[in-house]
């Protein structure tokens, strides 16, 4: 029986007669180069998608057959003279590293479908394309195919805690990796590995970017054991090369988070100054250490003067001297430093410091170097304006960063797609250089990309829900090629996930396409509104309630209105962005209404351009939230007999806890804008407790 936990790998057979046989005909024989770690993990696939899809098994040849009218083989130019004669071979030459192109052809008589591509990283994806093509039982008789990664860095950052089994902003269940159990490893790690390598993903940072727990804030508060920065020590090295090689079948390169204190808690240095020699030799030594070891390492991930993280800052130094230091040990490896913008404390306004912080830097950064920004200036909000840096650095490597894992959007628990929210920012038009500019354009550098906050734990279904299964393929799917449209990522996911029944298809769409808006809405009221949720010591309730009394700062209420105002009148956000982006937004006529009250404080009784008053909009959008979910819930419930009971009953019951926190947080947040407003909802919806 097919398992749970295959995701959208779950290869359901194919009943339509005339579509298996096609399928048969090209697909059971197959001629797969054996040359690399990457092919043996082609044919294990195969091994384990034909038999599900077709109901026979595989055939592999040693030689291309010339008995049989029709068969698959797959390898390099270079690996199959077969290839050479019947793809042109500059064609596939002149693919960027991961593409890959799929032709039918004829060969020796026989119907012959060819994968190829210049690397064997390209073949592991060709591969996954054409399952995906079967399992969406598209025609495969004549295809031509070329496809190639918009981005050449399509990392995973993991949040998990090593050896503690614990994934800070994870909703999914304890960290798949057993740190303290390697080198030993678990089924689970080459399942995950073939997750990510089916949608193109090609490198994984393996720990948490907090690499250095804050301190204890009372006695009470659990010690940790183990802290990240650990890793780095050669004991832990060792166990860590063979996690290493299993990605690396799979055409996934590893990196790690690692402190910018390290020379101290690690080495035996009195300091981590940037610019001091002993510190520079430290890094140079256990960079080579640690590529001796795993030599195809992706690089280090680095938080660094954020959220209690050292850094630069407390040597007088700058984020430049910090960046440059460590990537210079890593420059001879070819290796990467992907240093985070997330900085913010010096000033009032959080959106405002990672552009005053980065902009000034610009150009000076090492070419190894990566500046992962996130998506919006404030903290992964289920809306927020694309961030000021992306257009505001063109001598810089940017990576984007966006978060998979719903830290602000319900967790493990509400059903909240993200890929409507990535598309936004994707399309965000910059006006770099003048022109308009979208954000998915400026990230297609050898050493720029995009990065996404994982969302997978132990739990049965990897992410707590089997609909946030959606938003690790979505990520994959769209760092591949942000061109691709909401509709055709969401209904492929659905497709291989749920089965070909229409009616199961078309429901899931709607269930995936609406509760983003819906979500805005009953947890911020919209407009603009960001950080509405209850920040408390709890890792569960941790921006999972509402509680819009603890952070007035980030939404302004007051008797006299609500909003920021980020205008050059107000924190200046507005002036970071280039005409004519800062002048939309500057104006109350121009700025669009989902971002108003981001950029403007107003009053409550400010009319829009409906006629509807900024309070009253409040109060409909926190109720039409909470109808909507109700909606999505009714409309969930009639899959019931369609898909398994299992799969049924967990998504029913986390749409039931949807509706009741939606109902929450509609309550607290209508009574707190009617508290400090004044005005009664018109419809008597809301009353003073």
């Amino acid at each position: 029986m097919t398992s749970y936990d295959d995701c959208w790998l779950r290869y359901d057979r194919i009943t339509a007669d005339d579509v298996r046989a096609s399928y048969r005909r090209q697909c059971r024989h197959a001629y797969v180069s054996e040359k690399s770690p990457e092919c043996s993990a082609i044919r294990d696939e195969l091994r384990q998608a034909l038999p599900e899809l077709l109901g026979a098994k595989p055939h592999f040849w040693q030689h291309p057959p010339t008995t049989v009218d029709g068969f698959l083989a797959i390898g390099t130019p270079d690996d199959m003279a077969l290839i050479a004669e019947s793809v042109p071979v500059d064609d596939v030459a002149a693919l960027d590293d991961g593409g890959f192109l799929i032709r039918a052809v004829t060969w020796n008589g026989a119907d012959c479908l060819v994968v190829t591509a210049p690397t064997d990283r390209g073949l592991m994806y060709g591969t996954f394309h054409l399952l995906r093509l079967l399992q969406l039982r598209e025609p495969i008789d004549e295809l031509e195919i070329r496809e190639e990664p918009t981005y050449a860095n399509r990392l995973l950052n993991q949040w998990d805690t090593p050896f503690r089994r614990s994934v800070e902003r994870g909703y999914g269940g304890e960290s798949i990796f057993d740190w303290e159990r390697l080198p030993d490893l678990r089924p689970r790690y080459e399942d995950y590995a073939r997750l990510l390598a089916s949608v193109g993903i090609n490198g994984i940072v393996l720990n948490n970017v907090n690499t250095t727990k804050p301190p204890r804030k009372s006695a009470n508060d659990a010690v940790d054991a183990f802290e990240g920065w650990q890793l780095l020590e050669s004991r832990r090295l060792e166990d860590f090369t063979g996690l290493a090689s299993l990605f690396r079948r799979y055409g996934i390169r590893p990196y790690l988070s690692v402190n910018f204190a390290a020379p101290m808690l690690v080495g035996d240095l009195d300091t981590a100054d940037p610019l001091d020699n002993d510190v520079r030799e430290w890094w140079a030594a256990k960079a080579d250490e640690i590529y001796g070891l795993v030599p195809d390492l992706g690089g280090f991930l680095i938080k660094a003067d954020s959220e209690g993280q050292p850094g630069p800052y407390d040597y007088d130094r700058n984020h430049v001297d910090g960046a440059n230091a460590i990537a210079r040990a890593l420059e001879p490896h070819g290796g990467r430093v992907w240093w985070r913008a997330f900085v913010y404390g010096s000033h009032e306004d959080r959106a405002v410091q990672a552009y005053d912080t980065f902009e000034p830097l610009d150009g000076e950064f090492s070419d190894n170097v990566t500046v992962q920004i996130k998506n919006g200036p404030i903290d992964f909000q289920p809306r927020e304006p694309a961030s000021t840096l992306f257009g505001a650095m063109p001598e810089t490597d940017l990576g984007l960063e966006v978060q998979l894992t719903q830290e602000y959007t319900g967790q493990g628990v509400h059903a909240t797609y993200h890929l409507p929210l990535w598309k936004e920012v994707f399309e965000f038009e910059t006006r770099a250089d003048g022109e308009a500019t979208p954000v998915k354009s400026l990230l297609r550098g050898a050493g720029q990309g995009v990065a996404g906050v994982a969302n997978i734990g132990e739990d049965d279904t990897w992410t707590g829900h089997y609909l946030s299964q959606a938003n690790l393929y979505a990520f994959g799917r769209m760092a591949w090629n942000p061109d691709l449209s909401v509709e055709t990522i969401t209904e492929e996911w659905v497709r291989q996930t749920f089965g070909a029944d229409e009616v199961v298809v078309e429901t899931i769409t709607e269930l995936l396409r609406d509760p983003w808006e819906a979500c805005i809405n009953y947890e911020t009221g919209g407009l603009g509104l960001v950080h509405m949720m209850h920040n408390g010591e709890e890792f569960l309730e941790n921006h999972y309630y509402p509680s819009p009394e603890e952070w007035p700062g980030y939404h302004g209420a007051s008797e006299d209105g609500i909003g920021v105002d980020r205008t050059e009148r107000g924190s200046g956000y507005t002036a970071q962005y280039p005409a004519p982006i800062a002048e939309r937004y500057e104006s109350v006529e121009t700025c669009p209404d989902e971002l108003l009250l981001f950029f403007h404080h107003l009053p409550w009784d400010y009319e829009l351009d409906d006629g509807t008053t900024i309070v009253q909009r409040l109060y409909d959008n926190c109720f039409d939230g909470v109808e909507e979910v109700e909606r999505l819930r009714d409309r969930w419930h009639t899959l019931e007999g369609r898909i398994d009971e299992r799969r049924y009953r967990h998504v029913a019951e986390r749409f039931d806890e949807q509706v009741a926190q939606a109902e929450r947080w509609r309550d607290v947040l209508t009574s707190y804008f009617r508290e400090y407003s004044g005005i009664p909802d018109e419809r008597g919806r809301v009353r003073r407790d």
